[in-house]
C-alpha cells in the first residue's frame, strides 16, 4: 500500500526551494515504500536539483529522513514497523562515505600533472634547436651577400622557422593553461576526497 504523503517542514537553514523539498520528500517516501535505494547521483544530475552539490543533497536528505522518523514515532492507530525499519536502513546508508566515481579521472589528472615538466622541457628544447637554426641561417645570409638567390631562399627558411617558433610558443601557452586547469581540478578532487573521508 502506498505511503501517505506527509508534509515536512523546511527548517531554518535549508538550501532547497519549496519545489525541491517537495520532490525530495516524495522521492524518499517512495523509496521507503518500495525498499529501493535513493538515487542520489541521478537526482543531482536532474534539472530539479541541478543547482545543488551531491553532498548538499545528501545532507538535506538526512534532514528529511529525521523528520519522517519523528512523524513515524507519533501516535497512530497502526504502527508501521516495516517503514520504521526502512527509515533506519536508509539513514545508515547516509552515514557511509559518499561513493566517489571520479577515481579514473583523478588518475588521469595525476598522470597529466606528472608529465607537465617533461612536456614543457621537450617544447623548450625544440624552441632552442629552432632558434639555433635561425641563428645559423642568419649567419649564412650575412656571409653570402654575393649570392642573392641563395640569400632569398635562406631568408624564406628563416621566416618559416620563425613561424614555427611562434606556433610552438602558442602550443606551450595552451598546454600550460590546460595543465593549470588540470592541476586545479586535481586539487579540488583531492579536497573533495578529504571531505568525504572526514564525514
Amino acid at each position: 500500500m502506498a505511503r501517505k504523503r506527509v508534509k515536512v517542514s523546511s527548517g531554518e537553514c535549508s538550501m532547497l526551494t519549496p519545489a525541491q523539498r517537495e520532490m525530495l520528500v516524495e522521492v524518499i517516501s517512495s523509496v521507503l515504500d518500495d525498499g529501493a535505494q535513493i538515487p542520489w547521483r541521478n537526482m543531482v544530475e536532474s534539472s530539479t536539483f541541478a543547482n545543488l552539490t551531491y553532498d548538499t543533497l545528501r545532507r538535506e536528505g538526512k534532514a528529511v529522513l529525521r523528520q519522517l522518523r519523528q512523524q513515524e514515532k507519533a501516535p497512530k492507530p497502526v504502527h508501521n514497523e516495516r517503514v520504521k525499519r526502512r527509515i533506519d536502513e536508509v539513514e545508515e546508508t547516509l552515514t557511509e562515505p559518499a561513493p566517489f566515481e571520479d577515481h579514473e579521472r583523478v588518475s588521469e589528472l595525476e598522470a597529466l600533472v606528472d608529465q607537465k615538466d617533461k612536456i614543457i622541457a621537450d617544447r623548450n628544447r625544440q624552441i632552442k634547436s629552432l632558434k639555433q637554426q635561425v641563428k645559423e641561417l642568419n649567419a649564412a645570409v650575412s656571409d653570402d651577400d654575393e649570392q642573392p638567390a641563395e640569400d632569398e631562399k635562406l631568408q624564406k627558411q628563416v621566416e618559416s622557422l620563425q613561424q614555427c617558433i611562434s606556433e610552438l610558443s602558442a602550443i606551450i601557452a595552451s598546454k600550460d593553461m590546460l595543465l593549470t586547469e588540470a592541476s586545479a581540478r586535481y586539487d579540488t578532487l583531492k579536497e573533495q576526497i578529504r571531505q568525504l573521508v572526514s564525514e
